[in-house]
């Protein structure tokens, strides 16, 4: 039987397996864990990898959805038209009709209509993905993050990024 895309990208290979079992014998040594949005920005850019492959086999263009956040009822022209410019950029398809956008404040992601469309975009088959200009504004909260990247993901879509997860962090 075959294992799922998902459970293939979320299995941990032999070297973590390995890691733990020395961590687990040798407590006293100092280890450095990897930053968890560093392995979200990964997963992510596996993912996106992926579906774009697939869909270059199928002969086609990719087509996304383009999500942003409203802040006091302000249209985000400046974030949308980063999205378009990425989107173009990449030679990828979307339209107008493909644009969402919800007004901030809730960060629970399964609660705003906005991205509720996106999510039914991608689970039609109307668009193989979504741009977004930041992961906060998909979910400022990583546990939230992660989830919607794998409900993408488990419907067959990505998520690509105009500024990835590490940008402006420090090191």
């Amino acid at each position: 039987m075959r294992q799922s895309i998902t459970t293939l990208h979320k299995s941990r290979g032999w070297i973590d397996r390995e890691r733990d079992f020395h961590a687990r014998f040798h407590p006293d040594e100092i280890r450095v864990e990897m930053y968890p949005l560093v392995r979200l920005m990964n997963d992510r850019r596996d993912v996106l990898d992926r579906c774009l492959a697939r869909i270059a086999v199928a002969g086609r263009v990719p087509r996304v959805c383009v999500y942003s956040l409203a802040a006091q009822g302000c249209e985000p022209a400046h974030f949308r038209n980063a999205a378009r410019d990425y989107t173009l950029a990449k030679g990828w398809q979307f339209s107008t009709l493909q644009m969402f956008t919800d007004r901030f404040g809730v960060t629970d992601p399964q609660l705003r209509p906005g991205w509720s469309a996106v999510h039914h975009q991608i689970r039609a088959g109307f668009a193989d993905g979504v741009v977004a200009l930041t992961h906060s504004v998909i979910s400022p909260h990583m546990d939230e993050y992660e989830l919607q990247l794998d409900l993408i993901e488990k419907h067959g879509g990505f998520v690509a990024l105009v500024t990835p997860e590490t940008a402006g962090t420090k090191s």
